[in-house]
């Protein structure tokens, strides 16, 4: 068996434990298309406002859905 060359670093990162912190473990990663408009839309919002990305892509998603009824789908509960 062969040897790893970074044995010889005492911080490997293949070695370490992934820990999710509470916020991590709340998200789920996907990939939506999304127009460039928008896109060039929340990167100034978010430079502008000195905000993360995702915190402005969540206050817009939570102002759409804010007055909306939606319903499960039916077998995903």
């Amino acid at each position: 068996m062969t040897k790893r060359v970074t044995n010889i670093f005492k911080d490997d990162p293949r070695d370490r434990e992934v820990v999710k912190t509470e916020t991590e473990s709340e998200f789920t990663r996907r990939t939506y298309m999304i127009r460039r408009k928008y896109i060039d839309m929340i990167d100034r919002k978010a430079f502008w406002d000195r905000e993360d990305k995702q915190a402005v892509l969540d206050e817009i998603l939570d102002q759409y859905f804010k007055d909306k009824n939606i319903k499960p789908i039916p077998g995903k509960v």
